[in-house]
């Protein structure tokens, strides 16, 4: 990454939710690269069927809210970087909050809307999904945001 992209990421508040395995790939990822905060979103109870995606939860987490369990983990990768949970709903007030916003295991409505506040509000959105090896992102930097990586 440019110098420009190391400055916009070092002031990032991120807020990510989906704490499956996608999730916290990312999640972890950020942390490692030193992003100003990440808040975890994701009351959804830890299954049995988590322990094989997510590599922080463990068989005594069943049943706990998944992002509850996975902050602990995240913040002793980077003592320098803030991880917070979040249980409550995705509303347009919570949302604002943050420079970035990253969804996944969101159904397309909840995607939709959520990226609808985003992008009025100058809010970079990410949504990405995986099934086994087959996965799907989508960005949207605003109207604006622009490529200028000659390999694309």
């Amino acid at each position: 990454m440019g110098s420009d992209a190391m400055k916009k990421m070092i002031r990032s508040d991120v807020l990510i939710s989906g704490c499956s395995g996608v999730g916290i790939e990312i999640s972890k990822n950020l942390a490692l690269a030193g992003v100003k905060s990440i808040t975890i979103h994701d009351p959804s109870p830890v299954a049995i069927s988590d322990l094989s995606s997510q590599f922080f939860l463990r068989e005594d987490d069943v049943g706990k809210p998944r992002s509850s369990v996975s902050v602990p983990y995240l913040q002793e990768l980077n003592q320098y970087v803030p991880v917070h949970d979040y249980t409550g709903e995705l509303d347009p007030s919570f949302l604002l909050k943050f420079q970035v916003v990253v969804l996944t295991d969101s159904s397309l409505s909840e995607q939709l809307r959520i990226n609808e506040i985003c992008r009025a509000n100058a809010v970079h959105f990410l949504t990405s999904h995986a099934w086994g090896v087959f996965g799907s992102i989508f960005v949207d930097f605003g109207p604006s945001f622009e490529v200028v990586d000659t390999d694309g």
